[in-house]
């Protein structure tokens, strides 16, 4: 038992620090979010066998969903990340992406009103993201008009312009962002581009890392 709760921890932590690479493979609705669920689970769920299976409800299993719930909360409301406003009044923001294993740099992205995987693509002219990520972000359906041909790497396609009203990566944010969305089911990723980089002040790539700086 002591080694199947010690596998869950780590387990539990390894995906934890995975989260901004594992965030850019997620391609189902919500997957961000989902993957935050099963972090907090396996904690709690550790948490649980950790105290043992002959506690009662207050003792054992109340705490360890309030444990659970607790990391989700706090997963979400990313706290402990710099406030973008004090940091620009004293020096300039910065964030570091580490290389993923496919030698893509990817992250999640604080796009509006949700945590987005991206991955960066200095070919893409704009933002691209994908229709079920917008919507998560807070796009309405009904005035996306999908008017502009765009050629990825899954095809040729019809992609709606849309304007962000804030991209977040870490401690660097950038306003009102132009950006498109594809149709559904017509890309596999959402792509951070050009329009978001290019209003930075210095993007660096030292071996695995990738440097953001605003």
């Amino acid at each position: 038992m002591r080694l199947l709760t010690l596998f869950i921890i780590i387990y539990a932590a390894a995906l934890f620090f995975a989260r901004d690479t594992i965030a850019g493979y997620i391609s189902l609705p919500g997957g961000i979010i989902w993957l935050d669920a099963l972090i907090a689970i396996l904690f709690a769920t550790g948490l649980g066998l950790l105290r043992g299976r002959d506690k009662g409800f207050l003792t054992g299993t109340l705490p360890a969903l309030v444990f659970g719930g607790a990391i989700f909360g706090a997963i979400q409301l990313e706290i402990g990340e710099p406030d973008p406003f004090a940091a620009m009044a004293t020096a300039p923001m910065e964030t570091t992406l580490n290389r993923a294993w496919d030698g893509q740099f990817r992250a999640i992205a604080k796009i509006d009103a949700a945590n987005i995987g991206v991955m960066v693509d200095t070919g893409a002219s704009m933002i691209l993201l994908r229709y079920d990520d917008a919507l998560r972000a807070g796009a309405d359906p009904d005035l996306l008009d999908f008017n502009i041909p765009l050629t990825t790497a899954n095809g040729r396609s019809q992609v709606a312009y849309y304007q962000f009203s804030q991209v977040r990566i870490g401690g660097v944010v950038i306003y009102n962002v132009q950006g498109a969305i594809a149709e559904p089911g017509a890309l596999h990723t959402s792509l951070l581009g050009m329009s978001f980089i290019e209003q930075l002040s210095e993007m660096i790539i030292r071996k695995d890392a990738m440097i953001l700086r605003q």
